[in-house]
């Protein structure tokens, strides 16, 4: 199983988040342009549609289009312009040049209001187009000839749907192109952006990878230094520093509580195995009778048990300076401790040829402290 990376969360977040703004920008500015050229569209269709339903006249009990009268002269409407009448009344239709045979499809809004939505033209292409109901309008003079005539035709007897569409294809076209310049500037700006942030997230946990390989110098070399906190170190990293070196302090003070012991036990062995061996020696310089050698023999014995004694001091030596281990306080007489230690050197005296003598006024001296620990101060003082 892969072990969890700071640099690759952080990668793949930052860049996570970054894609995902750059598609809510990108969505966000498509659909602004998307409204933005659709409105531009409906307006152009309404206007027209507008001129085409004020084109609409009544006149010698006929329905005239004006707008038939300029067709040569104004070429866009010839060409381009699609758009259709229907008299409701007695369903003729009128198309524009534009059209040809084919029809619009018919539809206004609810109660002849205008209606726009997207429609497919003859030819394929999506359209947008307006619906709406027209009533032809009457000059006042061909009102005042009605009259005369006395036959009056109200106009709104006589409703029209009109129907006006334009070729919505170039509108598609830019929203594709659209389409494709944001999906590629948003992966293009997406791997520049990864790149950028993956520099700065190298650069922000340069002083992680700092303290790391200092941790394992430390480790090879010198466990007992301290790191070096620079100034500059983030107040993130402050506190792991702090407490990486007060573990190494730890590790330092129970090496160092180590090497005193391994000393202490040596300096502790060296004097019982010396009178040990100071002892048998002189057993074994010359023919002694069995009295002698018991002598000899009970000196190696009280030797040994000072050996038990010892194993027993060392135990309470490697205690010292640990926390929940105080020492064990009593009243100890130090006369009788101090002969004790001398009895165990006396061999050791005897081979230097060294002559002790004991001087102490009162018969005891009696003290509050630990008798093993006051072993170890006396033996050490005489070694």
């Amino acid at each position: 199983m892969r072990a969890p990376s700071i640099r690759r969360n952080l990668l793949l977040r930052c860049g996570a988040g970054t894609g995902l703004l750059l598609c809510v920008l990108s969505a966000g500015v498509y659909l602004l342009v998307r409204q933005s050229l659709y409105r531009e569209l409906d307006e152009s269709i309404a206007q027209t549609a507008a001129l085409l339903a004020n084109q609409v006249e009544y006149e010698d009990y006929t329905i005239n289009f004006e707008w038939k009268e300029g067709i040569g002269t104004n070429r866009s409407l010839d060409e381009n312009g699609l758009f259709q009448f229907w008299d409701e009344k007695s369903g003729n239709t009128t198309r524009s040049p534009g059209l040809g045979t084919h029809d619009l499809p018919q539809f206004t809004g609810i109660e002849g209001r205008p209606l726009l939505r997207n429609i497919v033209l003859a030819d394929g292409h999506r359209g947008r187009a307006i619906g709406l109901q027209v009533v032809p309008f009457v000059m006042p003079d061909e009102m005042e000839k009605m009259r005369k005539t006395g036959l009056v035709i109200d106009p709104k007897t006589l409703p029209h749907i009109l129907v006006v569409a334009r070729d919505a294809e170039p509108v598609h076209h830019t929203l594709d192109r659209l389409r494709w310049i944001l999906a590629g500037g948003a992966l293009l700006t997406l791997a520049l952006g990864f790149f950028i942030i993956q520099r700065i997230v190298s650069v922000a946990l340069r002083p992680i990878d700092d303290m790391a390989a200092q941790m394992k110098d430390r480790a090879e070399h010198q466990l007992d230094s301290a790191l070096v906190v620079p100034g500059e170190m983030p107040v993130e990293l402050t506190g792991l520093a702090e407490s990486f070196d007060s573990l190494l302090a730890r590790v330092a003070a129970i090496r160092q509580r180590e090497r005193d012991f391994i000393r202490h036990a040596a300096h502790e062995l060296r004097t019982p195995i010396a009178g040990l061996r100071a002892t048998t020696d002189l057993a074994l310089s010359q023919s002694r009778d069995a009295a002698a050698y018991v002598a000899h023999l009970e000196t190696c014995q009280k030797t040994a048990v000072e050996l038990g004694e010892l194993v027993k001091r060392l135990s309470a030596l490697s205690r010292i300076g640990l926390s929940g281990a105080p020492a064990s306080l009593e009243t100890v007489d130090m006369v009788k401790i101090l002969k004790s230690c001398l009895d165990s050197f006396a061999p050791l005296f005897d081979q230097r040829q060294l002559r002790v003598i004991l001087d102490v006024s009162a018969g005891t001296v009696m003290a509050h402290a630990d008798p093993t620990l006051v072993r170890i101060i006396i033996n050490n003082l005489m070694d």
